[in-house]
């Protein structure tokens, strides 16, 4: 399983899209949604207008993930895409928070597996930000 965001998908030939976010990704290649990991509309609109921190968003999306069962999830988001490997989109970029890695966290903290980022790799997630993963070396 990996995440990413819609602008990055540029050929259908991974099939295994799904856009977990509030609204469509008026994408094309985007065939599959999954609406109970996107954040509610309040939430998110008072996100988007300043009227809470990322962090109060945050407590109350993770609360919003804790009412869910991660194993179903996982199960769910797979027979969606039957052969191929889920791929958990939004609209949020690399570089800005965004409830995708939260979603990360919450199954891989959950599931105790390892969920990479599109076209990336390997990343560290925390307070829904994503960093590179960087190996460390020896010299």
């Amino acid at each position: 399983m990996k995440t990413g965001f819609f602008k990055q998908i540029k050929e259908e030939s991974k099939n295994g899209f799904i856009s977990i976010s509030l609204y469509s990704s008026n994408n094309d290649y985007v065939k599959h949604e999954y609406r109970s990991l996107a954040p509610n509309w309040k939430l998110y609109e008072d996100l988007k207008s300043k009227k809470i921190s990322e962090e109060i968003f945050s407590i109350n999306y993770n609360e919003q993930l804790e009412s869910l069962n991660a194993k179903m999830v996982f199960d769910d988001l797979n027979s969606l895409v039957y052969d191929f490997e889920p791929i958990l989109m939004t609209n949020g970029s690399k570089k800005k928070f965004c409830h995708r890695h939260l979603v990360a966290e919450w199954l891989e903290k959950k599931l105790n597996i390892q969920i990479d980022e599109y076209e990336i790799g390997r990343v560290s997630r925390k307070n829904g930000y994503a960093k590179k993963f960087e190996n460390p070396t020896l010299f």
